[in-house]
């Protein structure tokens, strides 16, 4: 075989091969740019290995290998991302309280980074400082009758109602409909209805309706099935809850603790612009 048909066989072969067509792409994305920047003297330079970052992350979310095109698109945005980016800097849009917020958030998250996991003794220790925190409100489950209507009930619907007659016998005098809230509290109660009609059902008896609630559907009525006090759950119940609470304030100590040394870094000047 002749050294023509050797190379001939040679350039067919790095032509089917993916990674040369990926290699290919992006050097025609770089080149395209850097022509298009010629008049306006900018230089981007783009690290390749941040391209192949974002394919790994794409692979590894997808279960599968990314084909040339995709490759391709993955590196396009990622220049359009640094383009961006270049040209945000250059009209000072990086200068908008919103950015620095965001710059800021992930600031303090770098500095809060080295929290460690709290001992059995910490965790004991927090639960016991903190035992309201856990206390559960009191509960209660309602059976709630919603009546499609805002007028006045009748004579004897309304004796239903005061003698805390069953559901259906009510629902085959008027039209409407029921359906159970199972153990909710004073809040939770206030948030559907109002703080008012909350306080009303919790302070009622059982097996008695309590209303009406008017809304846009009707007339609600509730009766409470069945009650719960307060609660304190042990710590072995709630374990994973209070060691999030403690990495939290822990956190929040060691980013103020952060700060703090960064402030004392800086001289502080507040300009005074009246005149």
């Amino acid at each position: 075989m002749d050294k023509t048909k050797q190379s001939n066989l040679v350039i067919q072969k790095l032509v089917q091969e993916p990674t040369v067509h990926f290699f290919l792409m992006a050097v025609v994305i770089f080149v395209i740019y850097a022509i298009s920047q010629t008049n306006r003297e900018n230089l981007l330079e783009v690290d390749q290995r941040e391209i192949d970052a974002r394919v790994f992350i794409q692979e590894m979310t997808t279960g599968q290998p990314l084909n040339d095109e995709q490759r391709q698109f993955i590196a396009s945005n990622y220049v359009e991302e640094q383009i961006l980016v270049r040209e945000a800097i250059a009209l000072g849009l990086d200068n908008d309280a919103r950015i620095h917020d965001m710059l800021a958030q992930k600031m303090r998250h770098v500095l809060s980074g080295d929290v460690i996991q709290p001992t059995a003794d910490d965790l004991n220790n927090y639960y016991e400082e903190n035992l309201e925190r856990y206390r559960t409100l009191p509960l209660v489950s309602v059976n709630e009758l919603v009546l499609n209507t805002q007028d006045e009930l009748s004579a004897e619907v309304q004796a239903f109602l005061d003698s805390g007659s069953n559901a259906e016998m009510i629902l085959a005098a008027t039209a409407g409909n029921e359906a159970p809230l199972p153990n909710v509290n004073r809040i939770d109660l206030a948030n559907i209805f109002s703080p008012e009609f909350s306080e009303q059902v919790f302070n009622a008896e059982s097996e008695s309706w309590v209303g009406p609630y008017t809304s846009n559907r009707g007339q609600h009525w509730l009766k409470i099935t069945e009650r719960s006090e307060a609660n304190l759950p042990p710590l072995n119940e709630i374990t994973d809850r209070v060691r999030l609470d403690w990495i939290a304030e822990e956190e929040e100590i060691l980013l103020q603790q952060e700060v703090d040394k960064l402030w004392d870094q800086y001289t502080i000047i507040v300009a005074n612009e009246e005149n």
